[in-house]
């Protein structure tokens, strides 16, 4: 059966992919090799768009230092890739100013509700309930770019004259009327038309990891490459953060354990205790002199 020719009026997550038709006559590795190969554009088309996605970080820097938000906004896939970057930002950078709001969460994270992605004033009322303000920065997730809960976010931002953007894979979206910054990064028909949590889902989870990661870069919660604020909730963590140590100070393991129990569980305290030879005390007040942790730190370390 011939795949329909697409026109302008079909959005492009939606289209019938032509490298993918007859897929159930095929065996499994040439099921997977044709997915593979799709995902392959996925990488470029998130290159393309990357003039924008800094301008969203950018936006998101001003918006952090400020005491606000970066609040992510989604129905289903979207959504749910949304509150999975979100959640990491906790242990991996130490911060919860990065908010994921999900359509019909909690329930709608493990079963699909697709009446409240169709809401556009539950997108509004969940900002309302989280406090959503103008200091902040809001970004609506939604592959199509139409989504009625996403855009209900978007206007009730906009009136509050806060910074907003949209992440989507049609550069047609309705959405980004509402939207400062659009990120629409041209992945193509997924392999089976409309399954957008495959090639677009793969692209947002892309761009999240920039905009998050870049975010708390530039704000100095990252020393070098190195994740200075990790949360120590686990003997994993805790590994890591005596590894951070030992490598950044050339401490010995059990001298960076001790620090690390002495800090009070803080890794930059106690990367300022044993470069700087101070106490808990005066590393603390080290890291209120100055922008931020990784400025201190450069310093600091610099002369040791």
């Amino acid at each position: 059966m011939k795949a329909p020719k697409s026109g302008l009026t079909v959005r492009v997550t939606e289209q019938r992919n032509r490298r993918s038709a007859g897929l159930d006559t095929k065996s499994t590795v040439e099921i997977l090799r044709i997915i593979n190969r799709e995902d392959a554009h996925v990488a470029r088309a998130v290159q393309n768009v990357i003039p924008a996605i800094a301008r969203v970080v950018d936006m998101a820097v001003v918006a952090l230092a400020k005491g606000g938000r970066l609040v992510y906004l989604g129905a289903g896939t979207s959504g749910r890739l949304g509150v999975l970057d979100a959640a990491e930002c906790i242990p991996t950078f130490g911060t919860e100013q990065v908010v994921a709001v999900m359509a019909g969460a909690p329930g709608s994270m493990f079963r699909p509700s697709e009446v409240s992605e169709d809401d556009p004033g539950l997108g509004e009322s969940d900002l309302r309930r989280i406090k959503f303000s103008r200091r902040e920065i809001l970004l609506g997730i939604s592959a199509s770019g139409r989504t009625p809960y996403v855009i209900g976010g978007l206007r009730y931002a906009r009136r509050l004259r806060a910074a907003t953007a949209l992440l989507t894979a049609n550069p047609e979206a309705e959405a980004k009327t509402w939207a400062d910054v659009s990120i629409a990064p041209v992945v193509g028909p997924e392999v089976i038309a409309g399954s957008t949590r495959m090639k677009a889902g793969t692209a947002q989870k892309l761009v999240l990891n920039m905009i998050s990661t870049a975010t708390m870069v530039r704000l100095g919660r990252v020393y070098s490459n190195l994740m200075i604020q990790v949360q120590l909730t686990n003997a994993k963590l805790r590994k890591r953060a005596e590894g951070i140590l030992v490598e950044s100070t050339g401490a010995p393991a059990a001298r960076a354990r001790k620090a690390l129990e002495e800090s009070g569980g803080s890794l930059p305290v106690a990367l300022l205790m044993l470069a700087g030879r101070v106490d808990r005390d005066e590393a603390q007040a080290l890291l209120r002199s100055g922008p931020s942790a990784s400025e201190v730190l450069r310093r600091v370390l610099k002369k040791a």
